[in-house]
C-alpha cells in the first residue's frame, strides 16, 4: 500500500472536501479490510488533511447483523462486544501514533444522550414503519452489511437497527457533532448512501454533509 485515494461522491461533496473542516471515518468491526495498517494509514492521512477528525466504530447493534447471519443471539452479543473493543483499541493506538490532538473515537451508542441524534433516529424508525419506498431501500441496504445475497425479511430485520443507528451520521453529522461541515468517509459507497445522494430514498443529506470514498492503494 503506497497511499490514500479519496473520491467525493458528488460535486457538493467535492466542495465540502475543499473546506477540509471535518471528517468522520467509519471503521467497521469484524471486517477484514480494517487491519491495523489500514487504520493507521487512514488516520494519519485524515489528521493531516482535516481540521478535525472523528472515528466512528459500531455500537452493539452490530450483534443484530450476526444474528441475521444465523448466529445465536448470546454468541452474537459476545462476538460483537469483542469485535467492537478490538477495533476501538486499534483506532486509539493509531490516533496515539499519529499524535492526533484534533481527533477522537466514539461509537453511536455514546450518542444516546444527544437529543439531535435521538430525534433523528426516531424519525428514521418511524419512516421505516410508514414509508414503503424507504423501507425497501433499508431492506436492500442491510444485505451487503450482513454479507448474504438471499436474506429473508425476518433475518434482515435483525440487522436493521445497525443501519438505522448509523444513518443519522451519514445524513447530518454537522448537527450531531457541532461541525460546520463534514464528510462521512468509508472505503466503498454503500447502497443506502447511493440511494440517499441520488434522491431516491425519501431522506436527504444535509447541505453541509458529504460522502468520501477513502481507500489505501
Amino acid at each position: 500500500m503506497s497511499g490514500v485515494e479519496h473520491y467525493p461522491l458528488t460535486p457538493r461533496c467535492a466542495r465540502i472536501l475543499a473546506a477540509r473542516e471535518h471528517a468522520l471515518l467509519g471503521v467497521s468491526a469484524l471486517n477484514g479490510y480494517f487491519s491495523m495498517s489500514v487504520i493507521r494509514e487512514t488516520v494519519r492521512w485524515a489528521v493531516r488533511t482535516f481540521d478535525r477528525v472523528d472515528v466512528l466504530v459500531p455500537g452493539m447493534e452490530l450483534a443484530g447483523t450476526l444474528v441475521a447471519r444465523g448466529w445465536p443471539p448470546a454468541k452474537a452479543v459476545a462476538k460483537a462486544r469483542a469485535g467492537i473493543g478490538n477495533t476501538r483499541n486499534r483506532v486509539i493506538r493509531a490516533l496515539d501514533e499519529a499524535g492526533a490532538d484534533n481527533a477522537g473515537v466514539f461509537d453511536w451508542n455514546e450518542l444516546e444522550s444527544n437529543v439531535a441524534y435521538k430525534q433523528a433516529r426516531t424519525n428514521l424508525e418511524e419512516l421505516f414503519a410508514g414509508d414503503a419506498v424507504f423501507r425497501g431501500h433499508c431492506l436492500d441496504a442491510v444485505r451487503p452489511i450482513v454479507g448474504v445475497e438471499e436474506l429473508p425479511r425476518h433475518r434482515a430485520e435483525s440487522a436493521l437497527p445497525f443501519l438505522l443507528a448509523e444513518l443519522p451520521l451519514v445524513l447530518d453529522t454537522p448537527s450531531l457533532l457541532g461541525t460546520a461541515s463534514s464528510l462521512f468517509c468509508y472505503p466503498r459507497t454503500m447502497p443506502m448512501v447511493r440511494a440517499v445522494y441520488a434522491g431516491m430514498a425519501t431522506v436527504f443529506p444535509a447541505t453541509n454533509q458529504g460522502f468520501l470514498s477513502v481507500r489505501l492503494t
